[in-house]
């Protein structure tokens, strides 16, 4: 998937990507959110759980650099060969949360997501060693998108496929 070549692209690529997974949980019973059938024994609210919670860190890096700080990567306790247990850290976090309310956290975290890359110019967006957090090789624009729009996406596909076995 190319990357967005704009600030602009950037925002209409999150707002579609965030409307389009919001949808698919339009029809989802109560008594369905917390099963766990969806490819990797996930359920409907750790979908959202893990898209909110990759959302936050990608912000809180932001900020972290931002107050003189330097963020640990890719999470505080974790590595980049633990996703699987940052990815259940999530889950964990957010298990007390019904479908609707991690809607809402889901609704709130793109408002902040479009708000900042909003506030970015073109040069930080788009060019990496703009951030200390990106790394020699990525922008800000690479990062935003494997952690955001793209799983997006992913989950989508995902719960969509679930959605047609469980006939919803």
């Amino acid at each position: 998937m190319p990357l967005p070549a704009s600030k602009h692209e950037v925002l209409q690529n999150l707002e579609l990507a965030y409307i389009k997974l919001d949808a698919e949980f339009d029809a989802v019973l109560p008594k369905f959110e917390r099963t766990p059938d969806i490819e990797g024994s996930i359920s409907c609210c750790d979908v959202l759980a893990y898209q909110i919670g990759w959302g936050k860190l990608l912000m809180s890096w932001e900020q972290l650099e931002k107050s003189g700080e330097v963020p640990e990567m890719p999470a505080e306790g974790f590595k980049w060969n633990q996703l699987g247990l940052l990815a259940d850290s999530f889950y964990k976090e957010y298990s007390a949360f019904t479908l609707n309310q991690l809607r809402e956290e889901f609704a709130a975290l793109q408002g902040q997501l479009s708000d900042w890359v909003y506030s970015l110019t073109e040069t930080e967006l788009q060019e990496p060693h703009q951030r200390r957090w990106t790394g020699e090789k990525w922008a800000i624009v690479k990062w935003f998108q494997v952690n955001t729009i793209a799983p997006y996406k992913s989950a989508r596909t995902k719960v969509r496929r679930w959605k047609r076995e469980q006939k919803i």
